[in-house]
């Protein structure tokens, strides 16, 4: 028993000595609020949620809320922005103007005139930079002195310095010019590795993980840390840093933190004081309409992030002084972490697991969406994902070479196959890519749409070869006969278009759950301008796809891993002989049966 206990220990200390969490989310939706309280000591654990409001889901949160109380450590927080400050000090203080220069398109001379002050604070820092990047590693010894220098310098001083090149900006160059100076500079690390150049290389992408992984070893060596090591990055803008971590630790988790849009921009007025310019500026970057070419791997695309994310977390609270909505989600979800299994998914993360599963089937070669319709009781009533209708042949298998060279009846329409406009973009298109080394062997499938619009010169969505997920979830309960769902619920893994925000009307859906807003003008048109009540959007907060069964499949059966830790057995009813207590109760059966028959 003693080692079987021992076992179990070590399997159940697994989880909690070593965690790491990347924080992803808008500008304003609270990502550094979250780093903030996960790496407090005295990390506030609220009694009670609002967001947790029926018995059972109380219930759940109580259990939960004590196991986190027993087993709280703080997080120690990797900022990004460190990283990005640690890059712009390899560059002297005149390519700093030079790099500042470009962000802020003013004159050098005025920029230089500004920065004279600052001039002195700046190389003495850029001494140290190039110190600690001059410190030779020849020899065990001087690892270990570079792995402390790095720990002084990325979690004491690049914070502060990070603070005082913001404050600056911000008072001596103009408002907005430290997020677009660090946006900039993101962007030209990933694409060459230095915070000044934006030539691409391919090499380079993923510059600013590679530091977080040098830093992530830099912790988990420190002597007081060897244990435990729990870990935040804020924050992850990139969706091919966020799949850096997932490839290479299973206990790494990126968590979305969400907040509603009309909460996210007055907080941004209100705290950072951003004008509705910069506003409009920053979710162009932070949420680009479409990247293409190099930019894919380089720029911020959140959206992208978002759907990658494992947990996501509602920040419906912005006041500073009661974050009891967002502490209780970092309970649940960080207490799961530790211990899977504690207990079982809420009926929401449910229905959405199945939502995000079934979106899989998708044949559509640009995005991915699932839906799933239920009752008021989250009973479910249908399951659907955007593809084409039945019987067509899904996107995702239909060939451009093919289309070229040997258009198949039934697969490719008769106005692709004949209409010698549609032919002529097509052949223009993909013929030239046609026989790239680089395609090796892969179908190549396109866009009707996309190619339709070439032809008409417009932007039509009409042309989609496919149903919606929602439209399809909707169809599917009418197709096979299935029952009214008024007062029903819609659980998207993007937020419904115009056309399906219409539909979930006309059907009375009561409440629409979704993981990632899709552009457009749905909440604002379709749903403020409804006579009867409205559907209620509702931003998803829970573990999904992977990481559902992480945090909810337990290590092992729970009666089973509590005998193991304890060495508890069963004790006996009471101190009488067993064996006599079965005989006479068996003697007492014997006497009534032959009574019985003698009557």
């Amino acid at each position: 028993m003693t080692n079987a206990k021992r076992t179990m220990e070590k399997i159940s200390n697994e989880r909690s000595e070593f965690i790491v969490i990347g924080l992803t989310g808008r500008t304003g939706s609270g990502c550094s609020s979250v780093a903030q309280m996960l790496a407090q000591e005295d990390f506030y654990i609220p009694e009670s949620s609002p967001m947790y409001e029926s018995a059972v889901e109380k219930r759940k949160y109580n259990v939960l809320r004590k196991f986190y109380a027993k087993n709280h450590q703080p997080f120690i927080c990797i900022q990004v922005r460190t990283i990005l400050t640690y890059k712009i000090l390899e560059l002297n203080f005149d390519k700093f103007i030079d790099l500042l220069c470009g962000v802020s398109y003013a004159e050098r001379a005025d920029v230089e005139d500004k920065l004279n002050e600052f001039k002195s604070s700046y190389n003495n820092a850029y001494k140290k930079v190039i110190e600690f990047n001059e410190m030779p590693e020849k020899n065990e010894a001087e690892k270990q002195l570079k792995k402390d220098q790095a720990w002084d310098l990325f979690f004491g001083f690049l914070p502060r310095f990070s603070n005082e090149i913001k404050d600056f900006l911000q008072k001596n160059i103009e408002e907005g010019a430290y997020t677009d100076l660090y946006q900039q500079v993101g962007d030209h690390i990933r694409a060459s590795g230095s915070a000044n150049q934006h030539v691409f290389s391919k090499g380079k992408v993923f510059t600013i993980p590679v530091i977080i992984n040098q830093l992530i070893k830099v912790i988990r060596g420190r002597n007081e840390l060897k244990d435990s090591a729990r870990i935040i990055i804020d924050a992850i803008r990139n969706p091919y840093e966020a799949s850096y971590f997932h490839n290479r630790y299973s206990a790494f988790y990126l968590f979305s933190i969400n907040t509603p849009n009309e909460e996210r921009l007055s907080h941004l007025r209100r705290s950072h004081k951003f004008s509705e310019i910069q506003i409009n500026k920053l979710d162009e970057k932070e949420y680009p309409r479409r990247l293409d070419g190099e930019k894919i791997f380089v720029s911020q695309d959140i959206q992208k992030c978002i759907e990658s994310a494992d947990i996501h977390i509602n920040n419906p609270d912005r006041d500073e002084e009661n974050r009891t909505a967002l502490a209780s989600q970092l309970v649940w979800y960080v207490s799961l972490i530790l211990h899977p299994g504690l207990v079982t998914p809420t009926p929401i993360e449910r229905c959405m697991q199945l939502a995000y599963t079934a979106k899989l089937s998708s044949g559509c070669i640009s995005r991915k969406v699932g839906a799933v319709v239920t009752d008021s009781s989250y009973s479910i009533k249908s399951v659907g994902w955007n593809c084409t209708p039945y019987g067509q042949m899904p996107c995702v298998l239909r060939d451009a070479n093919e289309l070229i060279n040997e258009p198949i009846e039934l697969v490719y329409s008769e106005y692709e196959r004949n209409d010698e406009a549609f032919r002529r973009v097509l052949k223009s298109t993909f013929k030239p890519i046609l026989t790239s080394a680089l395609v090796k062997g892969r179908t190549i499938p396109y866009c009707f749409k996309d190619l339709q619009n070439r032809v008409e010169g417009e932007k039509n969505q009409v042309h989609t070869r496919s149903l919606h997920a929602e439209e399809n979830a909707f169809l599917q309960i009418s197709k096979y006969g299935g029952a009214g769902i008024n007062d029903g619920v819609l659980f998207t893994t993007a937020s419904p278009c115009e056309l399906c925000s219409k539909k979930a009307c006309q059907l009375g859906i009561n409440k629409i759950y979704y993981i990632d807003p899709y552009p457009g003008i749905s909440k604002e048109h379709i749903m403020s301008s409804n006579i009867n009540a409205t559907p209620e959007l509702i931003l998803f907060r829970g573990a999904i796809g992977k990481a559902y069964h992480k945090v909810y499949h337990p290590i092992m059966a729970e009666k089973d891993e509590l005998q193991l830790l304890t060495g508890y057995v069963y004790a006996d009813g009471d101190n009488k002989d067993k064996k006599d207590i079965k005989i006479k109760q068996l003697e007492a059966e014997i006497v009534k049966l032959k009574g019985q028959q003698t009557t």
